[in-house]
Formats: C-alpha cells, sequence, structure tokens
C-alpha cells in the first residue's frame, strides 16, 4: 500500500486539541480498563471465528491486537505530558 498523503505541519493550537480529544478518550475509557476492552474484542473474535478463519488470519489479528495495545499505550503516555 503506498503512502502519498501530504503532511502538513500543524500548529500548537492544533497539537493541543488532539492532545485533549486524545486525553477524553481516556476519561471514558480508563487505559487499563481500554485495554481490557481489547482484549475482550479479540478474545470475542477468536471464539466466533476459530472454525472458519486461516492460521494467517488469526496471526494477523494477533499483530493486530498487539499493535493496537502497543497504540494506547504510546498515546496514553503522551498523554501524560502537559
Amino acid at each position: 500500500m503506498e503512502n502519498d498523503l501530504e503532511f502538513k505541519e500543524l500548529s500548537p493550537d492544533d497539537i493541543r486539541n488532539l492532545q485533549l480529544g486524545m486525553r477524553h478518550l481516556f476519561t471514558n475509557y480508563p487505559h487499563e480498563e481500554l485495554k481490557k476492552t481489547i482484549w475482550e474484542l479479540y478474545r470475542g473474535w477468536v471464539y466466533n471465528s476459530a472454525e472458519y478463519v486461516s492460521p494467517k488470519e488469526i496471526t494477523e489479528m494477533l499483530l493486530l491486537y498487539e499493535a493496537m495495545l502497543a497504540f494506547t499505550n504510546d498515546v496514553h503516555e503522551y498523554c501524560q505530558y502537559p
């Protein structure tokens, strides 16, 4: 997949608004609760699809689960800065 996106420089206000949006996520879903929810989503997918998905699909979903955890950890850490 090619990435043809053009990136723009964010202003301090843009960065602050993004940070507030990310903090809002953790206000509604505390970090530990969010990690448990992501696990439940993965576990439910495995349980409900184990009979008809390929090992490759299971591996890809596990990698997505791990990436989502890493992403939420990174965002949570970033949101700790003022």
